[in-house]
């Protein structure tokens, strides 16, 4: 890349496993997002509120968004007078309580700790991968390069095939167990009837061997009463979203306004 002139970026997510162990600069990248809210200091909602720190090389800091904190004397001031800035981006301070909450993780950890938080991360996405291998009709795609690192996206293909459940059933359905629904995938879905688990460095054994047994209950629901998981959840304060409803704009109310408006109709 670089000897054609191109730039290699680096959009780490989750850098759980690689704390203490890779450095993106190491392995030639130019500039790199870290996703505060998913590695650093509230891992690991994933949904938000997000914030990230962006590093690049010397060379391109000019390019960089403004305006930059810098140092004044004892202090710090922000640096407006940058020319060649890419300019404010939206709410430039970002969230504020993400930020300091990762700082003070890193901080609270140091050096040490965070290698740690990389081995324990990998530890229990493998321990939990072996549990879940036992599942039938839960596959993981992709076999046969090793031990993954600190998340694992599985396929519930062969249990759909066989019973008519998908992902978005059984996602539904662990929320009558008190547990978080787990994410799916990126578009595009490159893995048919996708569960990404990212069970990182924060969570016990006792935790991993609960989503396990979980997982393993609504697969055999999966077989004996589909119904139960096709319908759920059913012990939520919400029940399932209605899928045409959602994606029909015609049926939309942002307000309560809109929606006295909308029933009146």
């Amino acid at each position: 890349m670089h000897e054609r002139g191109g730039l290699a970026a680096y959009d780490q997510a989750n850098g759980n496993p690689l704390l203490g162990v890779a450095r993106a600069r190491d392995q030639g990248f130019d500039l790199g997002q870290f996703n505060l809210h998913k590695t650093f200091g509230a891992p690991h909602n994933a949904t938000g509120p997000g914030a990230a720190a962006v590093g690049v090389r010397a060379d391109l800091a000019r390019f960089l968004p403004a305006p930059v904190v810098v140092r004044a004397g004892d202090g710090f001031t922000l640096d407006h007078d940058r020319p060649e800035s890419v300019g404010r981006v939206r709410s430039w301070a970002g969230n504020l309580q993400v930020v300091a909450r990762a700082y003070a993780w890193v901080m609270a950890l140091g050096a040490d700790g965070l290698r740690t938080v990389a081995e324990t991360a990998v530890l229990n996405n493998n321990y939990l991968a072996s549990r879940l291998a036992q599942i039938g009709g839960l596959t993981i795609p992709y076999e046969g390069n090793g031990p993954r690192l600190e998340q694992i996206r599985y396929s519930w293909a062969e249990l759909a095939d066989a019973t008519g459940v998908g992902t978005d059933d059984i996602l539904r359905r662990t929320a009558d167990f008190g547990l978080q629904p787990y994410f799916t995938s990126h578009v595009p879905m490159l893995v048919p009837e996708p569960m990404t688990i990212k069970p990182t460095e924060l969570v016990s054994k006792a935790d991993l061997d609960e989503l396990a047994e979980v997982l393993a209950a609504i697969a055999q629901e999966a077989r004996t009463d589909p119904e139960t998981v096709r319908t759920a959840p059913h012990r939520a304060p919400i029940g399932p979203l209605d899928e045409a409803a959602a994606n029909d704009p015609d049926r939309w109310a942002m307000t309560y306004r809109a929606l006295q408006e909308r029933r009146r109709s």
